[in-house]
């Protein structure tokens, strides 16, 4: 099974907290990458709403294959952890950010230094919570956090492959009392398919860094349009309806109480 399913949404690094997708903006890349358009003209674009955009697998996959001129190597870097960096920046200018820090037998993805403070992130994508072709996660997914943290002294956030791109997550890396987000609008692997049997509490545990919780949990993750987002429905929520997926796909092992968990949609179904 792909982790990720059929495309949806555009991405949009000047309002990335509304703008939610898989779709990419030539402009962006060109930023995320430091890339002219010269180096990309051979991709194919497609217009959605009157702006030229590209599946971000697609970028990825010319990317990995050394298509793409004048962009940073690929080695031990993912497209998401260039994305992030220009979020970074726009939401704390003159921020100091450092790649893959080792500690003790570690990498670490970011060192973030704002104000004085430092802290690390970690992105954490599905094979860390769920089976993948490589099998169950080998550790649980606060390890590395704890050992880290006891070394340095830093703070470690575990930034999880459900909470959102966006600049108001960054700014809660540095300011607590920041409500930040979840979002899920393609990803085949749920809560339900996670491996751990505390998956609900790694789960609240990740979202609660940060203040992720809104109208009483975490169904508005699934869309459409949650909380004046533009973030698309994920398509898990008509499957369900239409008797194609189990509900138990969105309940993790652990939980209690069901309606934290479910899209307003899927409140009622039993």
């Amino acid at each position: 099974m792909a982790i990720l399913g059929r495309p949806q949404g555009i991405f949009d690094l000047k309002n990335s907290d509304m703008s939610i997708g898989s779709f990419l903006t030539k402009s962006d890349i060109k930023e995320f990458l430091g890339v002219n358009d010269g180096d990309i003209s051979f991709l194919k674009f497609r217009v959605i709403e009157g702006i030229e955009v590209i599946d971000e697998r697609k970028i990825q996959k010319a990317w990995y294959g050394g298509k793409i001129n004048n962009a940073p190597p690929v080695e031990c870097s993912s497209l998401d952890e260039f994305l992030l960096i220009s979020i970074i920046k726009e939401a704390l200018p003159n921020c100091q950010i450092e790649r893959q820090i080792r500690i003790k037998r570690f990498k670490m993805d970011f060192k973030i230094t704002y104000g004085g403070r430092s802290g690390f992130v970690e992105f954490d994508g599905p094979s860390h919570f769920a089976i993948s072709r490589y099998g169950p996660p080998k550790y649980e997914p606060f390890r590395k956090k704890k050992i880290v943290e006891d070394e340095t002294g830093i703070e470690v956030v575990n930034w999880a492959y459900w909470i959102q791109r966006c600049t108001a997550n960054v700014k809660a890396l540095f300011d607590k009392n920041i409500e930040g987000y979840g979002v899920l609008w393609s990803t085949n692997v749920h809560f339900g398919d996670f491996f751990f049997d505390d998956s609900a509490k790694i789960i609240e545990t990740i979202n609660s860094r940060f203040n992720a919780e809104h109208e009483g949990g975490f169904g508005y993750f699934y869309g459409e349009n949650t909380l004046g987002r533009n973030n698309p429905e994920h398509p898990i929520i008509e499957k369900i309806l239409q008797g194609n997926e189990a509900l138990e796909r969105l309940l993790p092992k652990g939980y209690k109480d069901q309606s934290r968990w479910l899209p307003e949609k899927l409140i009622n179904i039993t």
